[in-house]
């Protein structure tokens, strides 16, 4: 049994391969230590929007 057919995946854009890439990749970590790292300093672009 498989998760998904090659063949659906080849068929998409590579806008839509790379949306689907992004969504399964773990990233909390990431945003936290990045969050911790900006620290009290400038905050117009928040980390999760960027």
């Amino acid at each position: 049994m498989k998760l998904f057919a090659w063949n659906e995946i080849q068929t998409l854009g590579d806008l839509e391969r790379l949306r689907l890439m992004l969504d399964s990749m773990p990233d909390e970590a990431l945003m936290r230590t990045l969050e911790c790292r900006l620290g009290k300093g400038r905050d117009a672009d928040p980390v999760r929007a960027i």
